[in-house]
């Protein structure tokens, strides 16, 4: 019974996080487009994912002492619930958006995203309670490969119905879409989760994921990685791409959709064969981070190099794969490695250190590319990378190591 009832939960689990992701994107979609329109900057069409990425910071590093209080369930089910109303008083504002204005929008966005940092860990650390250990690779591949799925939908679709219905109607959709979504979550069944048997401080909370990944060599090493990669992230942004696809392909709205939709499509097919092959991979999970890294060098140098849209499409199809192989073998060596009722609170370390990584990516890149070009915005990605791959080759020790259960 309580197999099934774990099988149903992750059902609702993934269908519910497919029907939010989805809605994540044509929102993205929806708001960068409006920003740019209403004020024709870069810069401050940046803002909207250092707006996103900042204030789920701050959120990821508060989130511990909520992890200690709720179940995971109900932090799901409560932080998309909120999302969808806040989405409901952006519909309501944005036909009145003009750039005096616009500071309203940006602090909507902010308890939006807030609201996201917390479901984001709790979300990871909920599929090792649903799932069993030795399924973790495997399951984790699963979901990848529906997020690709999502987003290899969403990018075309929300492109198409931008350029028909306009950045206002897709808005719509994405309330429709999280409102699904809350139900999914609710009606997740999860046993009651395990508990420190010591009363701990918020403080001594809140430090607790982060200690946990400074004393593990492991975590430590791929941490840093994530830093420098997502740093280099940064350049996929939606803004900078529509940049990239304006100034050095010379191509309209719908190739911005397209190859956001090659590079998902890279990730789809990366996670299928991720899938296939979980057994392999699960064996030396370490060393297939650090050489995915090493691909990601040269096909970024290769995107900001090249001029033709149909080879930046080829090019965005490649990075998928890589970027899909080190994503599976990192979330499942840190659910290996933590035991589960920490797991949550390391979840939202790494994702805080990620979210500032980006955050601050997103608008020195907005301004790098306004001041010097997205060619040199593209090189900086680069570098980045390389920075990632130096870091995994100097720790190869560690990322290698066998995973066991540690604290």
């Amino acid at each position: 019974m309580s197999k099934f009832k774990n099988e149903m939960s992750f059902r609702f689990l993934w269908l519910g996080q497919m029907l939010a992701n989805l809605g994540d994107v044509i929102y993205t979609v929806s708001l960068t487009t409006i920003v740019y329109k209403a004020t024709n900057s870069v810069t401050l069409m940046s803002l909207v994912p250092f707006v996103i990425t900042i204030t789920a910071l701050c959120s990821g590093f508060f989130a511990p002492i909520i992890l200690d209080q709720y179940k995971l369930k109900w932090i799901l089910f409560y932080s998309q619930s909120g999302k969808t109303l806040l989405l409901f008083l952006l519909c309501i504002l944005i036909p009145t958006i003009q750039l005096d204005n616009l500071i309203l929008l940006y602090i909507l966005i902010a308890f939006i995203s807030f609201l996201d940092g917390c479901a984001t860990p709790a979300r990871n650390a909920l599929v090792p309670v649903l799932v069993q250990k030795e399924k973790l690779v495997k399951t984790n591949s699963f979901l990848a490969v529906l997020d690709q799925i999502t987003q290899l939908i969403a990018w075309p679709i929300g492109s198409i119905l931008l350029v028909i219905w306009g950045g206002n109607h897709l808005l719509w959709l994405t309330f429709c879409l999280f409102i699904i979504s809350s139900l999914f979550m609710f009606y997740i069944k999860q046993d009651q989760q395990p508990k420190n048997e010591v009363i701990i401080s918020k403080w001594s909370s809140i430090k607790e994921g982060w200690i946990i990944i400074w004393e593990n060599r492991q975590l430590r090493s791929i941490s840093l990685m994530n830093i420098f990669e997502t740093f280099a992230n940064g350049v996929w942004i939606a803004a900078i791409l529509y940049v990239y696809v304006e100034e050095v392909l010379h191509k309209q709205e719908f190739w911005w959709g397209i190859i956001n939709a090659s590079f998902f499509a890279g990730m789809f097919f990366g996670g299928l064969i991720v899938y296939r092959i979980a057994d392999k991979l699960e064996k030396k999970l370490g060393y297939y981070i650090i050489w995915s890294t090493f691909l990601l060098v040269i096909l970024t140098l290769a995107f900001a190099l090249i001029s033709n849209a149909w080879i930046a499409l080829i090019i965005s199809l490649l990075f998928g794969f890589p970027q899909m192989v080190k994503d599976v073998a990192e979330v499942s060596i840190f659910q290996k490695a933590v035991r589960q009722e920490a797991l949550a609170k390391v979840f939202s370390a790494r994702g805080t250190l990620m979210y500032a990584a980006f955050g601050i990516s997103s608008v020195f890149l907005g301004w790098l590319t306004e001041e010097f070009g997205v060619v040199c915005t593209f090189l900086t990605a680069t570098a980045c990378f390389l920075l990632s791959f130096i870091t995994g080759i100097q720790n190869r020790m560690y990322l290698a190591a066998k995973q066991e259960t540690l604290r």
